[in-house]
């Protein structure tokens, strides 16, 4: 058995993210047929074009400035950055064995295929864009579950980007009908922010300045400002005639024969109908404060373009509907530019043009032929950002090794490679996960939130005295229910008692009581047309044999609540709190450190159903135990020294020399950071 001081040299050891052996397993499993992709895919002969230009230009670049490219990354390299970049997690010790051992001079361009198709992708996208649109499971108005649901639809489908923008800023009715509607309820009550937060996400341009004054950096006005929020003014966030019967609702008066009681459940049950994206002809008006001459103070504000070419307004289109044509065009100026230009950014590490959500009135690319290539490239793709991934991720660009140097933000960065750097807390948390878990990807977590709007849809239409009805025959039921619930945990204190005295006879009684009481029970939330049940069936794929014994909790971070909760592993390690826009952050912190050294992770990995026990199981030797680690862990074999050191430890005590490798190897930089 090894002692501290033997696995911190380990832990030394690893601490190079260069130390990566060269090395394959024996035994490779067949690699996975591939998906096929949309109508829109690339050829192969277009996709080696594309990626040629791409390489052109950065070599180009680079001789210019005097820079050489990094070399080639070896397969363990590759294998493991494709995974995190793609699907967010490092792969699993078969996929690793089945890449690492084949043999077609074609398997990194399969894999990346096969990912980018993959359920895993779906989870990997919808953590980027959670962050970029800051949704939240729990927001302050409506329910977020529809919204959080129609991301990852839009992202599975593989829906084109403009078509996804233009349904967003198009979308009306309830969340419930139109999960896009969630985009407009996030920032309900606040038009102006929302106009902003659109431009700095999709345009990538910051006009909040402009909001009170003219904008002190750029060329933008307070005027530009409120005629541009002009075109989605008249969107609002609230039901009028629901908000009339919730008023009327308020001032009934328990004298009328209602109780506090079945007020409240009317209350509560004709909540989620006051929040509807609807489109009202109410026009902007400047604020009382406005202080400049080009217009007065209170005076209506005409919709009119921020820059870029004026919107026609067509027959029977909206403004809104105007505006969301235009802000999506090809012809926009920014449109396609901002998520070519981001997408970059995720692959590479550094934006061509920096930062990417601030481009300002003569702003400036790294390397500006290559910006206007990608951008015209996203167009000519039909804005199918998957196959636009596609082509980054085929270059060798990105195939190389990583740079090691910290960048320093305004810099010039040639992409030698791509930039060195830390797991997010997503994909620490989705890689320690996959460890546990088998088939991690398709294992759907529990509901984020209770949902009460399951048969909300069937109140509207209903005046206050209808919604009175139903609500009074809830508010029975909702009694019935608390009274059988307490009566449930005043018998579980009677059966401890019992059980302590050994009285037999009193136990049976109460046990045939508890299972009358969890009867009826049921039978009460079944009648129930509002409770608390409504959207329990989510979840029900965790009674899977393959998760068996596993807690529920153990799921992707796309399945959790948006965020997590405050002490949740992933805002330990810098989860976005989705209140501004890409808010996380990758900064190390003693928490984070305490968490991997003494966390609960190494009781997870031992649990009897979880994959790295049924590893351990499985492993005939210490030899095979070892290699099993490292792939399992850092998708590598481990170096000849490495091998040296560490078998005589796993020969003497595989179980407890299996426990200090593997908290070792969790704990290394080799592991945190992706090459």
């Amino acid at each position: 058995m090894l002692n501290l001081k033997n696995w911190l040299w380990v832990g030394a050891l690893c601490l190079s993210v260069a130390a990566v052996s060269d090395g394959r397993a024996a035994g490779a499993l067949e690699p996975s047929s591939r998906s096929k992709f949309s109508p829109r895919s690339l050829s192969g002969a277009s996709l080696k074009g594309h990626v040629e230009s791409i390489d052109t230009m950065i070599s180009a670049a680079m001789k210019e400035n005097g820079t050489v490219a990094n070399p080639r990354t070896s397969d363990q390299v590759f294998l493991r950055r494709v995974y995190l970049d793609i699907v967010g997690r490092i792969p699993s010790l078969d996929e690793a064995t089945a890449f690492l051992g084949g043999t077609s001079a074609t398997k990194r361009r399969d894999l990346i295929d096969d990912l980018l198709s993959s359920e895993g992708h779906v989870s990997r996208e919808f953590n980027y864009w959670a962050d970029l649109l800051r949704i939240q499971s729990r927001m302050r108005n409506a329910p977020g579950t529809p919204y959080l649901d129609w991301i990852k639809a839009a992202v599975r489908e593989n829906k084109p980007y403009d078509d996804m923008v233009r349904e967003l800023i198009t979308a009306e009715g309830y969340i419930w009908d139109n999960g896009a509607a969630g985009y407009y309820l996030r920032d309900a009550g606040m038009p102006l922010d929302h106009m902003a937060n659109t431009f700095q996400v999709f345009l990538g341009t910051q006009l909040v300045c402009a909001q009170c004054h003219d904008h002190p950096y750029d060329e933008f006005t307070q005027i530009d400002y409120y005629q541009q929020a002009a075109y989605i003014y008249g969107v609002k966030t609230n039901d009028r005639e629901i908000a009339k019967e919730y008023r009327k609702l308020n001032r009934k008066k328990t004298g009328d024969g209602i109780s506090p009681e079945t007020k409240r459940v009317a209350r509560n049950m004709i909540r989620p109908l006051r929040y509807r994206v609807n489109e009202t002809k109410s026009k902007l008006r400047l604020p009382d404060d406005y202080q400049y001459d080009d217009a007065k103070p209170k005076s209506v504000v005409e919709p009119d373009t921020i820059f870029g070419d004026p919107i026609e307004l067509s027959r029977g289109d909206s403004p809104r509907d105007s505006y969301a044509k235009w802000l999506t065009s090809s012809d926009n100026p920014r449109f396609a530019t901002v998520i070519a230009n981001r997408l970059w950014k995720r692959v590479m590490g550094v934006g061509i043009i920096e930062p990417v959500d601030d481009l300002s009135d003569g702003y400036s690319a790294s390397h500006p032929g290559l910006m206007e290539y990608l951008a015209q490239l996203v167009i000519d793709l039909d804005f199918d950002l998957n196959e636009y991934l596609r082509v980054l991720y085929n270059t060798k660009t990105y195939q190389r090794s990583a740079a090691t140097e910290e960048w320093a933000k305004g810099d010039p960065y040639f992409f030698e490679g791509p930039l060195l750097r830390r797991m997010s807390a997503e994909q620490l948390w989705d890689s320690v996960v996959g460890l546990v878990v088998a088939d991690v990807d398709h294992r759907k977590g529990k509901p984020s939130q209770r949902q009460r709007y399951g048969q909300a849809k069937d109140l509207v239409g209903m005046d206050a005295d209808d919604i009175l009805k139903v609500a009074e025959k809830q508010a029975v039921i909702e009694k019935r229910s608390k009274e059988l619930r307490a009566e449930q945990q005043e018998i579980r204190k009677q059966l401890k008692k019992a059980g302590k005295s050994r009285n037999n006879l009193t136990v049976q009684q109460l046990k045939r009581r508890q299972t009358k009481i969890s009867k009826e029970l049921r039978q009460v939330s079944g009648s129930s047309r509002y409770g608390r049940s409504a959207g329990r069936k989510q979840g029900s794929e965790n009674k899977d044999p393959r998760w068996e014994g596993i807690p529920s909790e153990l799921v992707r971070a796309s399945e959790i609540q948006s965020p997590a909760p405050s002490k949740h592993f992933l805002r330990q390690f810098g989860q976005s709190d989705r209140e501004t826009i890409e808010n996380a952050n990758d900064e190390a912190n003693v928490p984070q450190i305490l968490t991997l050294l003494n966390g609960p992770i190494y009781t997870m990995l031992r649990k009897p159903n979880s994959v790295f026990q049924e590893m351990f199981e499985q492993s005939s030797n210490a030899a095979e135990l070892l290699d099993a680690l490292y792939l399992s862990i850092l998708s590598r074999l481990p170096s000849p020294d490495e091998r040296a050191m560490l078998l005589p430890a796993l020969q003497s005590n595989p179980l407890q020399g299996s426990n200090d490798l593997t908290w070792a190897l969790l704990n290394t930089r080799q592991f945190a950071f992706i090459q």
